[in-house]
């Protein structure tokens, strides 16, 4: 048999439905400036900023739960559109895709784009 843990402080209570409860938490000195920043900048209350933020942080989480993904990976996606965009591409090499610059000396496949008569990358 376990036994729990005994918990400090008072028990927890469900919050009453449609009813605005509070929470307390303790922050660190940089992040209390930035909620102080933010409540100023949009009129709200520190209380207000902190539950806007909370919300879209929890809104952020449930979205990439349900996208199965992560903000790294996102990011690592956005990382190859800028590379592609400014016309980086790839080699294909044991170690994976290496990105390299517009005019880097790559072999060509032969392949000619029946479009525009040019030989393309792979």
């Amino acid at each position: 048999m376990t036994k729990e843990a005994k918990r400090s402080g008072r028990p927890m209570k469900a919050p009453a439905r449609g009813k605005r409860v509070s929470l307390g938490l303790k922050v660190t000195a940089d992040v209390k400036r930035k909620i102080v920043s933010a409540a100023r900048a949009s009129g709200r209350t520190q209380s207000q900023e902190a539950e806007a933020l909370i919300e879209r942080a929890l809104t952020y989480d449930s979205m990439l739960e349900a996208m199965r993904t992560t903000m790294a990976e996102i990011a690592q996606g956005n990382v190859e559109d800028a590379f592609r965009n400014l016309g980086y591409g790839t080699i294909h090499s044991p170690y994976g895709d290496v990105w390299v610059p517009p005019g880097y000396p790559t072999e060509r496949s032969g392949f000619i784009d029946q479009e525009d008569g040019n030989e393309g990358d792979r």
